[in-house]
């Protein structure tokens, strides 16, 4: 059986939401043979070389589960997407691109953390096309951590703000945009995060999109297998 979830929001802290993803690691051997994390593991990521105990023993339980035999994948988020090859090193996990495609059982499932589908909020496609830009990386982790992590909450404050002055609508993915999507790649599932509004549905050509909820009072999964299909949640 495949694992996905996304938007587990992780903080460089122990509390309730840190507890409930290493305890679904710790039994997620028993269920899945592999595991995908689609976008915001971590609330933010500032570099691979930010560590303490809390992102040691993640580090250190993502890895374990890689040694038990569950190949683990990883979709960068917006809040995550500095995600480098270090981290993927510790922690034995495959970084995929956005949007990538996996074929099972004769059926393509594409993969996405999903705010690419935002089309309609133009100043978070402006800001994301800033931030991932090769240049604006390579000068923003040459800061020390400190400053990062400043900078990091300056950015979330901000977000938040400007946020709460867009119309609901503007912030979900755009309809046409999925569609377009689904079509073009003769796409069966596709499978995202991202808005934080969990959800199964079913498009008029039998294709079908599945959006992951975010880890807040309940935890998500969706899991898949050639018997099985099922998006559900548990109480954290």
């Amino acid at each position: 059986m495949l694992g996905f979830i996304s938007d587990i929001h992780l903080e460089p802290i122990e509390n309730n939401r840190t507890l409930a993803f290493n305890n679904f690691l710790e039994k997620a051997s028993d269920r899945y043979e592999a595991l995908y994390i689609l976008g915001d593991l971590f609330e933010y990521w500032i570099g691979d070389d930010e560590d303490n105990l809390t992102i040691s023993n993640i580090k250190k339980n993502l890895s374990r589960l890689a040694d038990q035999g569950v190949r683990l994948f990883f979709i960068h988020g917006n809040r995550d997407f500095l995600i480098g090859n270090k981290f993927a090193s510790d922690t034995n996990i495959r970084i995929l691109d956005d949007m990538h495609i996996i074929n099972l059982n004769n059926k393509k499932i594409m993969l996405s953390h999903g705010d690419a589908f935002c089309t309609d909020d133009t100043d978070y496609q402006k800001f994301k096309n800033e931030t991932r830009n090769s240049s604006w990386i390579k000068s923003f982790l040459k800061k020390p951590l400190d400053e990062r992590l400043f900078i990091a909450d300056d950015m979330r404050s901000k977000s938040k703000s400007a946020n709460s002055n867009k119309p609901e609508n503007i912030m979900d993915t755009n309809p046409k945009a999925i569609e377009e999507s689904v079509i073009k790649n003769e796409i069966d599932i596709l499978i995202h995060g991202h808005t934080h509004r969990p959800e199964v549905k079913y498009f008029a050509n039998g294709s079908v999109k599945v959006v992951l909820g975010s880890w807040e009072d309940k935890g998500w999964v969706f899991e898949y297998d050639s018997n099985h299909f099922d998006l559900r949640s548990f109480v954290i």
